[in-house]
């Protein structure tokens, strides 16, 4: 697991790992003693059941995935004992203890002695067909897949602190904590401290914050947003909490440009061209939308990336707000007819409208989007703005079908999370924002999505070799490498730096830092220990 400063990593349910020389063979020695939530032992088969029955299982696992690549073979994997494990690789794993600190709770997720049952390899076929057709299934992995689920299934045992026992998710949740959980405190009582956790639902995150000033939360971290700041701290005292300001792990809003928009048309063309890319930067006034969003206090965004890149007056100048130099831009892309309202029509007389697209859950990329907006039809461009719910989310990325995503990129000052989410410089998942096609063709071995063209071609080849470099400093050399090619063609467009993001704290409710993170690719706050919260008598 990630530790506090998100950077190192830490022993866990593994005690003890060790890589080859040639960085090929990773052995890892997992803690003897633990137990499942229902007092089963975990140990290396839970592991191999994963890996066997799951991973290599076509029907759960259609494609091979990609952070279990290496060459472009896939691992393979060994029991040495009843409490180790080896993975070995056909070229050097760079990458693999990073992927699986960020990976691992995949790992951990399936209690072989409870789901053999549920599995087709193991399970009495007679009694299999009678599960799947009383719980409305057609096929035996859509019902392993609901028993998977500890959201669907509450009977699911768990080798975290809490296990959760809601079924109705409609307006709370509950956890109760796990009876058998390894991890004692420094006085050797058992955690967690908490016996039940709770979670409030609400239909939107807009009404987070005033269920916070109402008193009615102890602890809120995620999607609170720093526009909300200010009413927060006004109400401190009647809703009887504090405000820490804790670092996202992540940039600020960022244009993501779809270099794999559908449909393939004349837009398409133009959001590939990089001089309209360069246009859309330089009509951005990131000054205004700092002081606007976060009262001046978010980094400039040339602190995203490497020192030399950053001090190169070239770079430095695709991010100075010059609208005239983006009206000129617009205009030698074709760019230079308008219509009867000013706005600029594409090439072949048609009307031009970009589609500004987004995640319902996270209002300040909404709230950003209609400043972008703003100045964008400034420039003359015209624009429409969507931001969809969680469950039509994938879909859009799996269709392509937008124009500009506006979200966080996953790489800030001084860390490291790129590595366990590379989307944002290299097109290597369906989340690669800036053309999701290209990342889900890499992630599915060219099953789904579309192939990767010209210099992101590229960045596929210097991805590969980044996963084969064991050595740190020669990876951070390749990293660099695709942060030029990403700046140098501004696929990704910051409008700031990293940002700041409040903790909400009840009074009473110990032991979370007030300087915190909250990277989601080391699955903040967990790198903070929840087991050890506790609210003060």
């Amino acid at each position: 697991m990630w530790g506090r400063d998100a950077k190192t990593i830490l022993p866990n349910l593994a005690s003890s790992w060790e890589m080859n020389e040639e960085g090929t063979e990773l052995t890892f020695h997992l803690r003897q003693g633990v137990r499942w939530s229902d007092g089963e032992p975990f140990n290396a088969d839970d592991i191999m059941f994963w890996f066997e029955d799951v991973v290599l299982n076509e029907e759960l696992t259609p494609a091979f995935p990609s952070w279990l690549r290496s060459g472009g073979e896939p691992c393979t994997m060994e029991k040495i004992d009843d409490y180790t494990v080896k993975f070995t690789f056909a070229a050097p794993a760079g990458l693999i203890m990073d992927s699986l600190a960020f990976n691992g709770n995949s790992i951990i997720n399936y209690p072989r002695h409870y789901l053999e049952r549920f599995h087709i390899n193991y399970a009495d076929e007679a009694e299999l067909n009678q599960m799947i057709e009383e719980r409305g299934f057609e096929e035996w992995f859509q019902l392993f897949g609901a028993e998977v689920n500890p959201s669907q299934n509450p009977d699911l045992p768990t080798l975290r602190p809490w296990k959760l026992v809601t079924r109705n998710w409609t307006t709370t949740a509950t956890a109760e904590r796990n009876p058998y959980y390894w991890k004692v405190d420094t006085e050797g009582k058992q955690l967690p401290y908490f016996d039940q956790v709770f979670w409030n639902i609400v239909s939107s995150v807009d009404l987070i914050p005033l269920r916070i000033v109402s008193g009615e939360v102890d602890m809120q971290a995620m999607y609170i947003g720093f526009p909300n700041y200010t009413l927060l701290m006004e109400n401190r005292e009647a809703g009887d909490y504090n405000v820490f300001l804790w670092d996202p792990g992540l940039s600020g809003s960022t244009m993501f440009v779809n270099q794999t928009r559908t449909p393939a048309d004349e837009v398409r063309d133009l959001l590939r061209q990089r001089d309209f890319r360069v246009a859309l930067s330089k009509a951005m006034n990131r000054d205004e939308f700092n002081e606007l969003f976060y009262f001046g206090l978010a980094q400039n965004v040339l602190t995203l990336y490497p020192q030399a890149l950053a001090e190169d007056p070239e770079v430095q100048d695709l991010f100075a707000y010059d609208v005239e130099e983006a009206n000129r831009l617009l205009a030698s892309v074709g760019l230079d007819q308008r219509d009867g309202e000013g706005m600029r029509m594409l090439p072949s007389g048609q009307q031009l409208t970009l589609r500004l697209f987004g995640h319902a859950a996270y209002p300040i990329h909404r709230d950003v989007a209609e400043v972008e907006a703003q100045f964008l039809n400034e420039v003359g461009l015209r624009t429409t703005i969507e931001f969809v719910a969680g469950e039509l989310w994938t879909p859009r990325l799996q269709t392509s079908d937008y124009d500009i995503l506006c979200y966080d990129a996953d790489y800030a000052p001084g860390n490291l999370f790129w590595l366990a989410y590379p989307r944002s410089i290299f097109p290597v998942d369906l989340s690669t924002y800036w053309a999701s096609l290209w990342g889900w063709y890499y992630a599915t071995n060219g099953q789904n999505g579309e192939q990767h063209e010209g210099e992101a071609a590229g960045l596929v080849d210097l991805w590969e070799q980044v996963k084969i470099t064991v050595d740190r400093a020669e990876r951070q050399q390749l990293v660099d490498e695709g942060f030029r090619v990403q700046v140098a063609n501004l696929w990704t467009i910051p409008i700031f730096g990293g940002d700041i993001s409040p903790c909400v704290v009840k009074n009473g409710f110990r032991n979370v830092p007030e300087v915190g993170s909250l990277a989601y690719p080391v699955y903040s706050p967990k790198i903070y220990n929840p087991e050890h919260f506790y609210m003060q008598a």
